[in-house]
């Protein structure tokens, strides 16, 4: 039998302490992870608008759309305007939203033609981001500039897209969504 001495008891003692905090730490971090953003295919959420839903209640602002050169901005604001009316969502001052929208559009050359980006920040009256929603669309061309490549009709595909997304996340939010409802995910 082999017994332990003084002099050894606190470097074990120590070393002890350390691995459990050490697998605290991992098994926490994950959980933060999978708790934080619900599992998807892609890391993503992609929500699936409900049919049902009457998104009056769950107003937005779109704060501000990034990225976009000027003179292609002020198409894709209106354009996106009107895709948003078409899906049911009610755009409002930002002093009256429900929720606060920000957009993020970049384009980069593709074989083929070019891409757009797009990522939606939702966030809440008090700036904490509800969700992130986004996507891309691929649209044929040729040259270096892929934004020379995206014209008007391009532009109202980004701005429809964009409102589909937006819509599909607003009728799962709680002022939308019927009491005890889960959530409907894309499979």
């Amino acid at each position: 039998m082999r017994f332990i001495t003084r002099g050894t008891v606190a470097p074990l003692r120590a070393f002890a302490s350390g691995a459990f905090l050490l697998l605290a730490c991992a098994t926490l971090g994950g959980c933060n992870d999978i708790a934080a953003n619900p599992p998807s295919v892609d890391g993503q959420a992609q929500f699936v608008r409900r049919d049902d839903a009457n998104m009056a209640a769950a107003t937005v602002a779109i704060v501000s759309v990034d990225g976009a050169p000027a003179d292609l901005s002020a198409h894709f604001n209106q354009s996106l305007e009107t895709a948003a009316a078409g899906r049911g969502i009610a755009v409002v001052d930002p002093a009256k939203a429900r929720y606060l929208v920000r957009g993020y559009l970049t384009a980069t050359p593709i074989e083929g033609g070019a891409e757009v980006d797009l990522v939606w920040d939702v966030f809440t009256p008090d700036k904490q981001r509800a969700q992130r929603l986004s996507d891309a669309i691929a649209v044929r061309g040729a040259g270096d500039d892929a934004w020379a490549m995206i014209g008007d009709a391009a532009l109202d595909s980004v701005a429809a897209k964009s409102a589909n997304d937006l819509a599909a996340y607003l009728s799962n939010t709680p002022e939308v969504a019927p009491a005890g409802a889960a959530l409907s995910y894309a499979q």
